[in-house]
């Protein structure tokens, strides 16, 4: 293995940590992503090749920086392009935040909750491709046990790297979900119509029928009514698409039932929201950042859950003495 180097500027209003921390769900690993001592990494897949991609911030360093690294079977310069593109990516670098921290500053109610996590990036997906299959996957389920599934599903059919001790899983291809089938897919829980519509997206991508450069080049409700008409993608699936994997700054999953919830009891004293409300709601008071606001309140919500369960680990450690 071989291991290239480079340092880049931060972007400004970037907290690596944050933005990490939420990519892995605050607890160090989420699927392909791995968060560790303060060193965000990744397994990326190219071509028929696999390097691992390694991002950490330069303690000091004035202006901020951070310092990129790639390693791979004889690694080139090219792997390190592609590495740093990448990372920007799944890390949100090249969103600008100064137009929905300005919003911030006329929205008390949404900085009163979020106001902690300045610096947080929307993170993204390495692929349209991935950023789908994660949305089947949490169709109509909590996100805990969405994330069991999806770590299951890395862990068993995403391609092993190991280095120095560690190992890391490239996200499955869509010929590795293809080729484990419906039971394969069965096997690491889900449902038989996930597994299904998986494989469907799996085989759009493989013979290019669903294709990413496409979709980027398009709108947003362009390529909203394109997703929607491929099997089990509904408007939900769709807008996180738009938000984890084309980077745009404005999607926004109405639909979504914990996002309901906290506009919910943050906006409205926890009187039901329905899509539609919500919708006309976030337009009005977060548009053209709302899938920046959606960023900001779930990181809010997985760190109010992680404090819940760190208070009742506590609880329980009290009790046992």
């Amino acid at each position: 293995m071989q291991t290239l180097i480079t340092t880049i500027p931060a972007p400004e209003l970037f907290d690596l940590h944050l933005t990490a921390g939420h990519q892995t769900h605050y607890r160090g690993v989420a699927g392909a992503d791995v968060y560790r001592d303060g060193v965000y990494s990744r397994a990326l897949r190219r071509g028929n090749r696999v390097v691992i991609a390694r991002v950490r911030s330069i303690d000091g360093a004035d202006p901020a920086m951070l310092e990129i690294g790639v390693t791979g079977e004889d690694a080139t310069q090219d792997d390190m392009e592609y590495a740093t593109q990448a990372m920007a990516r799944l890390l949100g670098m090249d969103i600008d935040l100064s137009g929905f921290y300005s919003l911030l500053e006329r929205d008390s109610v949404l900085s009163s909750a979020v106001g902690s996590l300045h610096g947080l990036r929307p993170p993204g997906s390495e692929s349209v491709f991935e950023a789908l299959v994660i949305a089947i996957i949490g169709q109509q389920i909590s996100s805990v046990v969405a994330r069991v599934i999806r770590e299951a599903l890395v862990g068993t059919y995403g391609t092993p790297i190991n280095v120095d001790g560690e190992t890391l899983y490239v996200f499955p291809s869509p010929r590795a979900l293809l080729e484990a089938g419906t039971d394969g897919l069965r096997a690491v829980k889900l449902s038989a119509r996930k597994a299904e519509y998986i494989q469907d997206v799996a085989l759009r991508v493989a013979d290019g029928s669903l294709d990413e450069v496409r979709l980027s080049a398009m709108s947003d409700d362009d390529v909203v009514s394109e997703l929607v008409k491929v099997r089990g993608i509904g408007v939900w699936t769709a807008q996180w698409v738009l938000l984890r994997a084309l980077g745009r700054a404005d999607a926004f999953p109405a639909g979504d039932l914990a996002l309901k919830r906290v506009v919910s009891d943050l906006y409205f004293e926890g009187a039901p929201l329905s899509e539609q409300a919500l919708t006309d709601f976030a337009m009005e008071r977060w548009s053209p950042h709302r899938g920046l606001a959606t960023t900001y309140l779930f990181a809010y919500i997985r760190q109010q859950r992680l404090d819940r369960e760190q208070g009742a680990s506590k609880a329980i450690g009290d009790a046992a003495l």
